[in-house]
């Protein structure tokens, strides 16, 4: 259904305040190249549509469809990468690249690595998170720049160079599916080539995956043994260093290889507010505790989950929450955290469902049939349509956001 604009007394006198001024559009500059990004860019083109003058800036000049970096050293998928520019262009929105480094929130500005001031009437922030060691000693695996570490685990085990392997979930981080892709993709290779090797998963949760509720947690505990992956549950890694991984008040784990996955911890922007682990304070709506006009979605909040459907959640929230500050017919609703993940198996990949942080009587689900679509690794209401037909056209041409509409 079309969004139609408000014409009720209100709605014309906010609007007359939002456009006051040399420009007649209202301008939004979303910050980032990544999921919460691009699916706000792709959402506020829907919702408010010619209202809204949009600008991308990003430090990157692609977008990696970062989930399929787990599958690529198994061939078991590529990575996708998309231009920003032209998924910009698409939208009707303006590409810049550069990093902010600077917002004043008061003057309604920002300014860029690129030594740019722009000036916007709603922000989104969405820069993403800082990647730190996750357990020292370990090889970290945190996309696409570490699949070189997976095919050289792979290599080690082929040649006998390495047999006791451990998948270590380091304490604190709020997504651990990438590792258990590791820990069962590695075990079919293993299984395939015959080769001798021990494999361990070692995690702090009390169930594997135990985000995801009992029933999918019982599906990946079958799928890991199944695969001959002993699982040491309730357990803190340390630090791995002269073949030994140190567990906190327990005997270390004998290994040859450790892999684990990173620490995030917050980017701090001037004139962003965030708490003491630099990560930004948002309400329902995505808007950041503090300051007016100013909106913030994905890894760089505080919200303790870090993944592309749940930033996708974020960005959705804030774009209807910007559209209807552009004027808009819309009713904001606030941010639901649905959690959604494809686990990838080795056979055939496992959908996962839960909502989190509330109390609902909906219960979690496991199965292998899709349970979203397009049924890839982000489910993303708006962006992962937009980039299946980007994807289709051989040209990569102009997108037509009213093929969204819902």
């Amino acid at each position: 259904m079309r969004i139609r604009k408000r014409a009720d007394a209100d709605s014309c006198a906010r609007d007359e305040r939002a456009y006051v001024g040399a420009h007649d559009k209202f301008r939004v500059v979303i910050a980032g190249g990544g999921v919460a990004a691009l699916e706000a860019m792709v959402a506020l083109r829907v919702l408010a549509e010619d209202p809204v003058e949009m600008t991308l800036i990003a430090p990157d000049e692609v977008f990696a469809y970062r989930p399929l970096a787990v599958a690529e050293p198994f061939g078991f998928g590529t990575i996708v990468r998309f231009p920003l520019r032209a998924l910009a262009a698409g939208c009707g929105a303006t590409y810049e690249q550069g990093a902010l480094v600077l917002v004043t929130p008061d003057a309604g500005s920002i300014y860029t690595s690129r030594s740019r001031t722009l000036e916007y009437d709603a922000l989104l922030v969405a820069a993403g998170a800082r990647v730190d060691e996750g357990i020292k000693g370990a090889v970290t695996f945190g996309g696409p720049n570490d699949m070189r570490a997976i095919e050289m685990l792979l290599e080690d085990l082929e040649s006998g160079l390495a047999r006791r392997v451990v998948f270590a979930v380091p304490t604190g981080i709020g997504w651990t599916l990438p590792l258990y892709e590791l820990a069962l993709l590695t075990a079919e290779r293993v299984a395939e080539a015959e080769l001798d090797a021990e494999l361990t998963l070692v995690t702090p949760e009390e169930s594997p995956l135990g985000v995801f509720g009992p029933e999918a947690s019982a599906k990946v505990s079958t799928l890991l043994r199944d695969r001959g992956v002993v699982v040491r549950s309730g357990l803190h890694a340390r630090a791995f260093a002269d073949g030994r991984l140190e567990i906190a008040g327990r005997d270390p784990i004998p290994a040859d290889w450790v892999l684990t996955l990173p620490r995030l911890s917050g980017r701090i922007i001037d004139g962003v507010p965030h708490d003491k682990d630099g990560f930004v304070p948002t309400d329902g709506f995505g808007r950041v505790v503090g300051v007016h006009s100013i909106y913030a979605g994905g890894d760089m909040t505080a919200f303790p989950i870090k993944q592309g459907g749940i930033a996708a959640q974020q960005a959705d929230a804030a774009a209807e929450a910007i559209a209807a500050e552009a004027g808009a017919d819309i009713v904001p609703k606030p941010f639901k955290a649905v959690l959604r993940g494809l686990l990838l198996t080795g056979g055939r990949p496992a959908f996962l469902r839960a909502e989190i942080g509330r109390r609902s009587n909906e219960p979690s689900m496991v199965t292998e049939e899709p349970l979203w679509w397009p049924a890839g690794k982000i489910a993303a209401r708006y962006l992962a349509p937009y980039l299946a037909e980007y994807a289709r056209s051989p040209s990569g041409s102009r997108y037509e956001p009213s093929r969204l509409l819902v």
